[in-house]
């Protein structure tokens, strides 16, 4: 099958996908850009136009096959319960307002009678010069004219929506010169970033002249903001609402639900609509393929990279560091990568500085927007922020006074236990944290975070006095510490601090889609919890717990670690304990590369042997830690074999 069918048929598929769901809550939007009737040259140079034999194609399948197209008035009306969708509902989106909208698309939707929705970037409805798109330089008659807009509206089958007045386009947004969407990111001038203020007043500013000229030029204020290549956050959101705008289209996949729902303690809001973006002119595909239900899940091949190993005080060096990352990750064909956000030189897991701008701490280099960036854009990967929750280094003062308490030898002292934390229960600890979390947002562009394993609390641990007030205030009861640990108490206990660092991650993610729109939410979690239930107590750690909670949770499942003495045997019996967990699919294996107690890289042939265990078994998401790309270790032609996702795995290189 082609490629071009591929698409189509990932986008059919996925209609059918919702088509048994709820009528009254569940519709499929589409993201269609420019229409064409002469594809030999256009297609050539812009991969999201479609040709019109195609697009009637798109159209006359969802006729034939029960689908009725709906309107943002029709969403609406169902979400504020006035009348149910349709079974098969389908929500027709075309973005950046070309001349195409009222030359091809709006005659066919006369035809079908299918109302659309059609996204205007106000300032180039506006420039009589040409207008820079992407790469492409395009003429200002390729874009529509006040006139067209206003008779396709007066129809009644058209909606016009804002898609920003500037925003659809990219700014500096680092030091190495990034060009990232202008509404998501702080733009760096050569000296420093934009200030907050500045920020915001940027993107309210740009809205209102948007909002303002399609209310004056059509008589009726745009209810819909469509983002600009799907990048919004909640901040954004927030200062939209304000200009006015009612309703969020994004891009993603999958069905809508009108409903809010609260999923892993964020709440779902059904004023952003997702839409599947229409590439590379999909045709029409196997009807009776499609029709099938589809529930596979891709896989997810992770490679956890440290920053450090990209580093280096030489710039040129640094940049060759780089390069091979990205020609490593490329050829490993991997869907994410877990990159270190931290600066950790001497390997303890605390934070002693940071890769990003922030207030708290100080900044090894402002590098990890940059490696994320071209991970996504060049190597194709999701990029998740790997991020303590509390080891950070603030200072031995600020350690005494807010790090995680122990309860040693009939006394409370600071911990010794593996991380210096700092203690979730302390205000002024929170704060500082939630600060890093969200300077990281501004700066920073992710898929998702790694909450990093220094996210636990032993059977001794915490017992500063926030905590112990934190414990009464949920309901424990006890006269002194030392009641904590007793038959009758630690579980509840246990349970109560498990809690507590689920809620304050879950604070955390929060803040990141505060300024980074969603966050896919991702923990580690140690094995002793998963293999021997009392260990729950050492850790206050649970994997039912974290199923429910997290999008991902990454299993350390790493025997040499533990210290097993017949490795493969023990990961058979880590997967014995997880084969009935109900959420198996939202499980990550996390291998380890390197034997910490005798510094040994792990040879290639255990690590492959140990993949095979996890497909064999159904585990099918899984990665490693840590990938030596200066060094080639796991070697790359050998470790391909078991973590790449390509059908024909292989070695190849590539310029950078």
């Amino acid at each position: 099958m082609s490629v071009i069918k591929k698409l189509l048929l990932s986008c059919i598929l996925c209609v059918s996908h919702f088509a048994s769901a709820s009528p009254q809550s569940d519709f499929f939007a589409l993201c269609y850009h420019d229409v064409t009737p002469n594809p030999i040259k256009s297609l050539h140079q812009d991969s999201g136009m479609v040709t019109t034999e195609n697009l009637i194609q798109h159209f006359e399948w969802l006729k034939d096959n029960g689908y009725t197209v709906v309107s943002l008035d029709d969403i609406i009306a169902a979400r504020s319960g006035k009348a149910p969708l349709p079974e098969k509902a389908v929500y027709l989106t075309f973005d950046d307002g070309y001349r195409s909208f009222y030359t091809q698309i709006y005659l066919l939707l006369k035809l079908y009678n299918y109302p659309a929705t059609f996204a205007l970037v106000t300032s180039w409805i506006e420039s009589p010069e040409s207008v820079q798109y992407g790469r492409i330089l395009k003429s200002s008659n390729e874009f529509l004219t006040w006139e067209q807009i206003i008779e396709m509206q007066d129809s009644g089958l058209i909606e016009i929506a804002s898609h920003s007045h500037n925003l659809h386009q990219g700014v500096i947004g680092n030091p190495q010169g990034n060009s990232q969407p202008a509404a998501m990111t702080r733009i760096f001038d050569g000296t420093d970033y934009e200030s907050e203020e500045a920020y915001q007043e940027r993107i309210r500013h740009d809205l209102k002249i948007s909002y303002d000229l399609i209310n004056k030029h059509t008589g009726v204020a745009p209810r819909a903001i469509v983002w600009p290549y799907g990048s919004y956050s909640g901040q954004t959101w927030e200062i939209a609402q304000e200009v006015g705008f009612k309703q969020s289209l994004v891009l993603g996949t999958g069905a809508n639900n009108l409903i809010d729902a609260t999923v892993n303690n964020k709440i779902n809001k059904s004023e952003h609509i997702s839409r599947y973006l229409i590439s590379d002119n999909p045709i029409d595909a196997d009807i009776s393929t499609a029709i099938e239900p589809y529930d596979y899940k891709a896989p997810h091949r992770a490679v956890h990279i440290d920053l450090d190993y990209v580093y280096d005080p030489d710039p040129e060096q640094q940049h060759r560091n780089l390069s091979a990352l990205l020609d490593r990750i490329r050829t490993l064909k991997v869907s994410h990568v877990y990159l270190q956000a931290f600066a950790d030189e001497d390997g303890d897991g605390n934070a002693s500085a940071l890769y990003f701008p922030n207030r708290m701490m100080p900044v090894k280099a402002d590098l990890f927007n940059r490696v994320a960036w071209q991970l996504k854009t060049r190597a194709e990967v999701k990029v998740f922020a790997w991020m303590p929750v509390s080891a950070f280094n603030l200072g031995d003062e600020f350690y005494l006074q807010h790090g995680v308490k122990e309860w040693r030898d009939g006394q409370i002292v600071p911990s010794t236990n593996n991380y210096r934390r700092l203690s979730i229960f302390s205000p002024e600890a929170q704060e500082s944290i939630k600060s890093i979390y969200a300077d990281l947002a501004r700066y920073s562009y992710v898929a998702g975070v790694l909450f990093h394993d220094d996210a636990f609390l032993t059977d001794f641990e915490d017992v500063s006095p926030e905590a112990l007030n934190y414990y009464r205030s949920h309901g424990l009861v006890f006269d002194s510490i030392d009641d904590l640990r007793s038959p009758s108490i630690i579980d509840e206990w246990t349970r109560i601090k498990t809690n507590a660092l689920i809620d304050f991650t879950h604070e955390l993610a929060t803040i990141l889609e505060r300024y980074n729109g969603s966050v896919v939410t991702a923990r580690n979690l140690y094995s002793q919890p998963i293999i021997n239930r009392q260990a729950a107590r050492w850790y206050a750690q649970d994997l039912s717990s974290f199923s429910d909670n997290y999008d991902i949770t990454a299993v350390m499942a790493m025997p040499f670690m533990e210290q097993a003495k017949e490795p493969m045997q023990w990961l058979k019996q880590l997967l014995q304990h997880m084969e009935k967990l109900p959420n198996k699919n939202k499980v990550v294996l996390e291998l380890q590369t390197v034997d910490w107690r005798t510094q040994s890289k792990i040879k290639e042939k255990i690590l492959l042997e140990q993949m095979e265990l996890f497909m064999r078994q159904g585990f099918i998401h899984f990665g490693y830690y840590p990938d030596d790309f200066i060094n080639d270790h796991p070697r790359l032609n050998t470790i391909i074999k078991g973590i790449s996702l390509s059908s024909v795995p292989s070695e190849e290189t590539s310029d950078e």
